[in-house]
């Protein structure tokens, strides 16, 4: 699926992912923690990789495997800066934590799912989200 690269996207992003979950098997907890870390991965794209451009787009993918659940967004935007996500580990549950002005998106996104991955090919961005299942 294709979205704007605008924050008024992040309400279809939440639905559209709300319909693939929906023949989840799984509690309302792994739910939220899943929608708030694709939300925020989604926002930090909108907002960082590609500057709220509307002209610009990114897409994003669902995929469910026996033990797993797989969102990966694609965006031609600016990389993330290197290293960003090892720090947002380091500061998490540091007395830092709290001064933060920004990264700490990519705190909740660490916490909410089991891997999180960006890497840069060909000029795109993909961002990884994995959250895996007891079902």
């Amino acid at each position: 699926m294709t979205f704007p690269a605008a924050l008024s996207a992040l309400p279809d992003i939440a639905q559209w992912l709300a319909q693939h979950m929906a023949p989840l098997p799984v509690d309302d907890a792994w739910r939220y923690a899943l929608d708030l870390a694709v939300c925020e991965a989604a926002a930090n794209i909108i907002r960082h990789a590609l500057n709220e451009q509307s002209d610009c787009v990114f897409s994003v993918s669902f995929e469910r495997q026996p033990d797993e659940v797989r969102v990966e967004f694609t965006d031609r935007g600016a990389p993330m800066p290197e290293g960003a996500i090892q720090r947002a580990w380091n500061k998490i549950g540091s007395d830092s934590e709290m001064d933060l002005e920004s990264g700490r998106g990519v705190m909740l996104i660490l916490l909410s799912v089991d891997e999180f991955n960006i890497a840069r090919q060909d000029g795109e961005n993909h961002t990884t989200l994995i959250k895996r299942t007891d079902y």
